[in-house]
């Protein structure tokens, strides 16, 4: 999360009413403020007035400061009401405008966020020993704005917008447990929609709509920091969940200096889901159904995409360096087809087959980190080379089909010895199918010449030994000391 959007984020979390331990009104106050704290910010009201029941705070501001950045955010005026069931109503205004600035290396950033609800209700209550917070709105929206002030020039990359229809949200908090939070909610529709022009004038509009959409999330906010806060790291916070929906639309639409370009999508369910551990950040993407038609420069016709399945995740170290820490990467692209009319620019006789493509790759591992992620931004700021030295690789799946051939491989490494270029040891197994099959129908159609394919036949029997009709495998070891062998022949 860029640092100029905590206060944007945390608003909405103020919104939301997260983590009264009481049900009276001082009380939910109280405990805001030390949710706040825990994120390494002060909470606080320029007045707070408590008459018959209602407790109204004026000027609410936010502050944080985050290493050399310093985040200012205010909130307007809030109402905190006990009802006669002991349950507190907190009222939100309509409309409900937060600006924030960031001063950091010379360079203003300024914030404004701007949430416009309709009929919204937040009540506060007991419930079995959990405090819950029932919310429901019939729309809920945000905007945000962003200006950078540098140099006597300002730059404002655009608005986003973000807004939710018949949302039903409800937020937990268990009263024996220190700390901990969950919250469920459920929304019929959610579009993002945002507007972008550089200084070159080129302008980019998209727009992404989900319905029936659904989320899940628990977590733990942690102590309050002891010390200053630098990152994300510092915070203490853990939080695992995720976000479905049953359908989106994508639409990407700009002019550049090659002229417009366009692109159409959708996708007939998906999944989000993150996950923040003490020593990862782990997050995962995955799309299916999915259709696209794109349009760009120079380019005689539409390209029509249509996939059973766009996935991707990530998973990066989090905390102080001096240990090892895991690492993972997959992408999945899954029955990709391409329509007819593009094959036909490319392969107008049909010689390669057509079937769905697939690209699946499955990596984790473990590194040494040099440096904190999210914890140092002046470190980060001012890194030389990687952030870490690799020290152990799994290649779980490698998978690649295309045009009637068919590639495989796993395999584990090691690297035992720091060093600028790192050598492995271990092995990784290699299987290709078809692939003598496409190269000669990639002669065929004239991209490549007699001689270079027999020149990559020749090379690809030197390393892998033929199991099959046009099967061969591989294994390839890389040794201590440097040396590579494939199947027991030494490369290296």
């Amino acid at each position: 999360m860029l640092k100029y959007t905590i206060p944007g984020a945390a608003a909405l979390l103020l919104a939301t009413a997260p983590q009264a331990w009481a049900l009276d009104a001082q009380t939910v106050w109280s405990d805001w403020q030390d949710v706040y704290s825990r994120f390494g910010g002060t909470l606080t009201a320029a007045s707070e007035e408590y008459s018959g029941g209602t407790l109204t705070l004026t000027d609410v501001t936010y502050e944080t400061v985050m290493g050399e950045v310093t985040n200012t955010a205010g909130y307007g005026t809030l109402t905190l009401v006990e009802q006669d069931d002991g349950s507190v109503v907190i009222e939100i205004p309509a409309t409900v405008e937060t600006t924030s600035v960031t001063e950091t290396d010379g360079v203003s950033i300024e914030q404004t966020m701007r949430m416009i609800q309709d009929g919204l209700t937040v009540v506060a209550r007991e419930e079995d020993g959990t405090r819950t917070y029932d919310m429901a709105a019939d729309s809920i929206t945000v905007e945000i704005d962003t200006e950078a002030q540098a140099d006597e020039e300002s730059i404002s990359p655009g608005v986003v917008t973000v807004a939710m229809s018949n949302v039903v949200s409800v937020y937990r908090s268990d009263v024996d447990a220190d700390g901990a939070f969950s919250q469920t909610l459920a929304a019929d529709t959610m579009t993002v929609q945002a507007a972008m022009e550089d200084d070159t004038g080129s302008t980019v509009d998209v727009s992404y709509g989900m319905t029936g959409i659904t989320s899940d999330l628990a977590g733990n906010y942690g102590d309050a920091p002891t010390g200053p806060i630098r990152g994300l790291s510092d915070m203490g916070v853990t939080y695992g969940g995720d976000m479905t929906h049953s359908g989106s639309t994508l639409s990407v639409a700009g002019d550049g200096p090659d002229g417009p370009f366009r692109l159409d999508g959708t996708s007939e369910a998906g999944t989000l889901a993150l996950d923040l551990g003490a020593d990862a950040l782990t997050y995962s993407l995955t799309s299916t159904g999915g259709d696209m038609v794109v349009q760009v420069p120079g380019f005689p016709v539409p390209v029509n995409i249509s996939m059973a399945e766009l996935a991707s995740g990530f998973q990066i170290p989090v905390g102080a360096p001096g240990e090892e820490q895991p690492f993972g990467m997959t992408v999945t692209l899954r029955d990709l087809t391409v329509d007819d009319m593009l094959w036909g620019l490319f392969d107008p006789t049909g010689q390669l087959p057509r079937d769905p493509a697939t690209l699946i790759l499955d990596l984790d591992g473990t590194a040494l980190m040099s440096v904190d992620l999210f914890g140092n931004p002046d470190a980060m700021a001012n890194l030389q080379g990687p952030p870490g030295e690799l020290k152990t690789l799994a290649i779980n799946q490698i998978l690649l089909t295309l045009a009637g051939a068919s590639l495989r491989g796993s395999g584990s490494l090691d690297f035992p010895t720091s060093a600028p270029i790192p050598e492995p040891v271990g092995k990784i197994d290699l299987a290709l199918d078809g692939g003598f099959a496409l190269i000669d129908k990639i002669v065929a159609l004239g991209f490549i010449p007699v001689q270079q394919a027999a020149f990559v036949k020749g090379m690809a029997g030197a390393v892998a030994k033929p199991v099959g009709d046009d099967q061969l495998e591989s294994t390839i070891e890389f040794l201590p000391g440097g040396g590579i062998s494939a199947n027991g022949l030494p490369l290296k």
